[in-house]
């Protein structure tokens, strides 16, 4: 692997694991991941291990003496505030190819997205870090032994390997990770 490269992907999964990186480049950086990229899989690891770590070795700071009461006020001005919804509309964000057949749509951060499949895709297989939850909006999608049609809904738990996923029909699915 190139230098620039393996020092792209570490310099992603860094931002990906601090969720810092914006929603596009995590979206395409997570289909990556699912699809069993292991210098990206291993680098987000990485990353997450020392990120954990950080609060371990941080030197102990006093805070300021009105550090105390700026938080109360400003947590104060929040519960006064009405809540906002969000309202997402279809050329807010763009969709993404993010393997051949297979595009990605972000929603909300990079934890809810559409994905669109095109017919004859296949997915291959790949690790889920984060809880996914799965609807089917849109045509039908399979592994070797399960079909999941328009109005299925299907939950794959952290630390699961997804099998190769097949659309002989194409198919718009509604992503959430948990």
């Amino acid at each position: 692997m190139r230098q620039a490269h393996a020092d792209e992907i570490e310099e992603q999964a860094a931002l990906y694991a601090l969720d810092a990186l914006p929603p596009a480049e995590a979206g395409s950086f997570r289909q990556r991941i699912a699809a069993g990229c292991p210098a990206c899989t291993i680098a987000v690891a990485d990353c997450r291990q020392t990120i954990a770590m950080l609060p371990w070795v941080a030197p102990e700071a006093k805070p300021s003496a009105g550090l105390r009461q700026r938080i109360l006020d400003s947590v104060t001005k929040k519960e006064r505030r009405k809540p906002v919804g969000l309202l997402v509309k279809p050329d807010d964000t763009p969709w993404i190819t993010s393997a051949p057949g297979i595009e990605t749509r972000m929603l909300y951060g990079d934890k809810t997205m559409l994905v669109r499949m095109a017919a004859g895709t296949v997915l291959p297989e790949h690790p889920h870090i984060h809880a996914e939850q799965c609807l089917v909006l849109e045509g039908s999608i399979r592994t070797e032994k399960v079909t999941a049609h328009a109005g299925d809904f299907t939950y794959m738990p952290a630390g699961s390997n997804h099998p190769p996923l097949y659309s002989d029909t194409g198919c718009l699915l509604l992503i959430a990770y948990t």
